[in-house]
C-alpha cells in the first residue's frame, strides 16, 4: 500500500507543477498593450523613460502586470497624449494556477502573484486621439481671452475616490478642487501666445489706456468637472495614485462689438500620476481650449495676418492738405458739416470717419479698421469707395484713409488751435448703432478737457453711441473740433463722451494744411 501511495503522490506533485508551470509560461509577468490612434513617428514613454521596441506600426509595449505606468505619447507638431494603466484584474489563468498548487501548499501560485502572472492591467489597448497643433502663426490678428466663468460653489459634488473600481469617497468643489478663473484666462491666453497667436500683453488700466487692441476676443464658461483619484491598492503602502479629470466648456469667439462669431460646446480629458492637485484639471481645461481653437473657423479667422498698417509716424514725411474752402451756398452750417463725415465699413462692423481734404484724404479711429481686409467709405450721396489705409497711430487711435473719388469731396474744416470753452454747444456726427443711419447728429455741450498719459481728450454729454468712432465733434459753425474717440459705458453711467482734439490729429498722423 506504501509503495503504491508513493508513486501516486508523486505524480500528482509532477503533475501539478508541470500544469502550474504552463501556465506561467502562457501568461508570463509582462502584458502587451497596443497604442492605436496615435500618428505616425509617436514615440512612447513609460514612466518618463522611451519605452523598448515600441517603434512598431502600430505602435506596442510590454508593461509589468503587477506595476501602475504613466503612459505618455509624444509626436512632433501634436499635444502630448498621457495615460495611466494600472492592475485591476485577474488573469483567468491565476484560477488554473491556483487549483493546480493545491497539494504543493500554494507555493507555485504565491511565486507568479509576486511576478505578477496572475494580474491583468485595466486597459490592453491606449486609443490615442492626439490634439493636432498647427504651424506656428506669423503676423496673426491680434486675439485674447477676456475671462472664464466657473459655474461651480463649494461643496459641488466632483467625482469619487476610490480604491481601484470601487467609490469610496465623495470629493467636493472647493475642498478637493479649487479653480480661479483669472488663472484660468491667463492659462488661455499663454496657449495662444504658443501656439504663435498675437496676444496683447496688456489690457485697459483705465477710461483713458490705449487698452487692449485685440480684434478678437475668447471667453469661456466652465460648465462641468468629472475629478476622480484612484488608488490602486487597498493598503497605502502598495497602492500607486493617479487622478483623472474631463472638464466640458462652451467658448465663444466675440468680435469687437461683442457679437459672437462662433461658439462650440467642448470636452477635455487628462490622466496624472499623482494624488489629487490640479494638473489633470488644468491638462484636461487646455485640451477642451485645443479642441476649440482648432476648429477651421476659429482657427481660420484668427490666423488671417494683419494688415502692416502700423507706421512709425515719426520718421514720415508730413502730407500736405489743401486747406478746405468754407462754401458759402449752405445756410446750415451743421448740414455742411455733416457732409463731412462718412460711414467707415469693415467685414466686422462699422465706424464713422471725417474728411479732411477734398482729393479724399479721411481720418477715422484705429480700432475701427484694425485687422481689416478691405474698408470701403459710405458717403452722405450713398456713393460706396474703397479706402487705403495711408498710416495710422495706434496709441492715439487714429487711422489715416485714402479714397478715390470722381469728384471733389466737401471736408470739414478743422479747428487748429483753441476754440474749446466749457459749457460751449457741441454736435456729434456719426453712424450710430446701424449703418443705415449715417450722418446722425446729436447735440451737446463740452463738459470738460483732459490730458491723460500725454493724451489729450475733450468731455462732452453728447449722445455717443456704438458706430459713432472716428465721427466728428463739431462747433456751432460746423468747424472740426475733434474726433470722437470713446464713451464710457456702464451701469448707471450716462453723458461720458470723448474725442481726440482736432490740432492733436494733424500732429499724431502728421499731417499739414496749406493754403
Amino acid at each position: 500500500m506504501k509503495k503504491l501511495f508513493t508513486p501516486a503522490v508523486g505524480s500528482l506533485l509532477i503533475s501539478s507543477m508541470l500544469l502550474q508551470s504552463c501556465a506561467t509560461i502562457i501568461s508570463t509577468p509582462k502584458q502587451t498593450v497596443h497604442i492605436t490612434g496615435a500618428p505616425a513617428g509617436t514615440v512612447v514613454y513609460v514612466n518618463s523613460t522611451p519605452a523598448k521596441n515600441s517603434n512598431t506600426t502600430p505602435p506596442r509595449v510590454r508593461l509589468s502586470r503587477k506595476k501602475t505606468s504613466e503612459i505618455t505619447l509624444k509626436a512632433e507638431g501634436y499635444k502630448d497624449h498621457t495615460e495611466i494603466l494600472y492592475p485591476d484584474k485577474t488573469n483567468p489563468l491565476a484560477i488554473l494556477d491556483l487549483i493546480a498548487s493545491i497539494p504543493t501548499l500554494l507555493i507555485p501560485y504565491l511565486v507568479d502573484m509576486g511576478t505578477g502572472a496572475v494580474y491583468r492591467l485595466n486597459k490592453s489597448e491606449v486609443n490615442a486621439p492626439m490634439i493636432k497643433l498647427p504651424n506656428k502663426i506669423d503676423g496673426s490678428l491680434p486675439v485674447a481671452c477676456s475671462g472664464v466663468t466657473v459655474r461651480f460653489k463649494g461643496g459641488d459634488k466632483l467625482g469619487n475616490f476610490y480604491v481601484k473600481n470601487s467609490p469610496e469617497e465623495i470629493l467636493y468643489y472647493g475642498k478637493s478642487l479649487d479653480t480661479d478663473a483669472n488663472h484660468l484666462k491667463e492659462n488661455v491666453n499663454s496657449a495662444l501666445k504658443e501656439a504663435g497667436f498675437s496676444v496683447p500683453d496688456t489690457e485697459a488700466k483705465s477710461l483713458f489706456s490705449a487698452g487692449t487692441s485685440a480684434k478678437y476676443t475668447v471667453v469661456g464658461e466652465l460648465q462641468n468637472i468629472r475629478y476622480d483619484v484612484v488608488a490602486t491598492h487597498r493598503y497605502e503602502a502598495y497602492a500607486k495614485y493617479f487622478t483623472r479629470c474631463e472638464t466640458t466648456v462652451n467658448w465663444k469667439l466675440l468680435n469687437r462689438k461683442k457679437e459672437v462669431v462662433f461658439e462650440q460646446k467642448t470636452t477635455g480629458n487628462a490622466d496624472k500620476f499623482e494624488k489629487g492637485g490640479s494638473a489633470a484639471f488644468e491638462d484636461s481645461f487646455e485640451n477642451a481650449f485645443y479642441a476649440f481653437l482648432y476648429n477651421k473657423k476659429p482657427y481660420e479667422l484668427l490666423s488671417k495676418s494683419a494688415p502692416k498698417t502700423t507706421v512709425d509716424t515719426e520718421e514720415e514725411k508730413e502730407i500736405s492738405l489743401a486747406r478746405p474752402v468754407t462754401s458759402t451756398q449752405e445756410s446750415n452750417d451743421i448740414s455742411r458739416a455733416a457732409k463731412g463725415v462718412v460711414t467707415v465699413e469693415t467685414t466686422d462692423g462699422h465706424g464713422s470717419g471725417c474728411i479732411l481734404s477734398a482729393d479724399g484724404y479721411i481720418v477715422t479711429n484705429f480700432h475701427v479698421v484694425d485687422g481689416a481686409n478691405e474698408v470701403r467709405v459710405v458717403l452722405q450721396s450713398g456713393d460706396s469707395l474703397k479706402a487705403d489705409i495711408v498710416r495710422v497711430n495706434e496709441t492715439m487711435d487714429l487711422a489715416l484713409l485714402k479714397v478715390k473719388a470722381g469728384k471733389p469731396l466737401q471736408p470739414l474744416r478743422l479747428v487748429e488751435e483753441g476754440g474749446v470753452d466749457l459749457g460751449t454747444d457741441v454736435f456729434a456726427i456719426g453712424t450710430p448703432a446701424d449703418r443705415d443711419l449715417g450722418q446722425t447728429v446729436t447735440k451737446g455741450i463740452i463738459s470738460a478737457q483732459r490730458k491723460v498719459e500725454g493724451r489729450s481728450f475733450i468731455q462732452t454729454d453728447v449722445s455717443i453711441n456704438p458706430g459713432n468712432s472716428g465721427g466728428a465733434l463739431v462747433n456751432r459753425t460746423g468747424n472740426l473740433l475733434g474726433v470722437i474717440n470713446a464713451k464710457l459705458m456702464g451701469r448707471g453711467i450716462e453723458g461720458l463722451g470723448f474725442a481726440i482734439p482736432a490740432p492733436q490729429v494733424l500732429q499724431a498722423l502728421h499731417l499739414k494744411y496749406i493754403n
